[in-house]
């Protein structure tokens, strides 16, 4: 049983070491956080609202499939992604920073300079008119 703590620790420190994780939370299948890194107030936000998603998404796999399972969720919003691991006795999500939708779009190319016979002449509208 030692060994299986020191693996869970081991694992949980290298996912809290990767580039752009904010937080890890482990909720039981009652709801109960059992650990986390986020603000109570964030934590007791997601342990309510994803668990009760997940039971939709996997109620849609098995609509789809009736053998298929939901094991992973993969959740992006305008600011965070979220990654649910769901088991029967735990649900793990994994909050990180989405980088990839604040990167600010390159600026458009420069207007080619326009040759002076392409200019509008206001002498040849109004001889069309006459």
């Amino acid at each position: 049983m030692g060994q299986v703590k020191e693996d869970v620790e081991t694992a949980y420190k290298r996912v809290l070491g990767l580039q752009d994780v904010i937080g890890l939370l482990l909720v039981d299948q009652d709801g109960n956080i059992l650990r986390s890194t986020m603000p109570e107030e964030h934590a007791r936000k997601y342990a309510v609202e994803i668990p009760a998603l997940t039971i939709m998404a996997r109620s849609a796999a098995r609509e789809i499939e009736a053998k298929d399972d939901l094991n992973m969720l993969r959740i992006k919003s305008r600011k965070h992604e979220l990654m649910v691991v769901v088991d029967d006795k735990f649900t793990l999500m994994v909050l990180q920073e989405y980088p990839g939708f604040w990167i600010e779009p390159p600026p458009p190319p420069p207007t080619p300079p326009r040759d002076s016979d392409d200019d509008f002449d206001s002498t040849d509208d109004e001889a069309e008119t006459s």
